[in-house]
């Protein structure tokens, strides 16, 4: 943090700060995306395959598979992909292959586009 007449100084806590505080962002096996502090209430079903929860969102309805949510409450930013693509990749469900075929799938996850990747991969 910049100080006046300190110039830039590192601030520590004078004791350490709970791990709950940290924003910290996980990522579960169906490709949903939160970050810490996102309240989702058990009464709320879990957001959708390949969402993304922002920091300090309070989820109040449910999140749609491939969609981006944050606020309070949380309100639909946009969505990762259009409708048709989305529904391609749910209907693939990529995140519950055996692991032989994944590790062969990486490569193209990471060199093509979405549409390519599901032109090859969907057969």
């Amino acid at each position: 943090m910049l100080v006046p007449k300190l110039g830039w100084v590192r601030f520590r806590w004078s004791r350490p700060a709970p791990a709950a505080r940290s924003y910290r962002i996980t990522r579960d096996r169906a490709g949903r995306w939160h970050v810490a502090f996102a309240a989702i209430p058990s009464a709320v079903a879990a957001p959708g395959n390949g969402a993304v929860v922002g920091a300090n969102a309070v989820v109040t309805r449910d999140v749609a598979p491939f969609t981006i949510v944050a606020g309070n409450p949380a309100k639909l930013l946009r969505r990762r992909f259009p409708e048709a693509i989305a529904a391609r990749i749910e209907a693939l469900a990529w995140w519950d292959w055996p692991e032989e075929r994944l590790f062969e799938a990486i490569p193209d996850m990471q060199a093509l586009s979405i549409e390519e990747f599901l032109q090859r991969w969907e057969a």
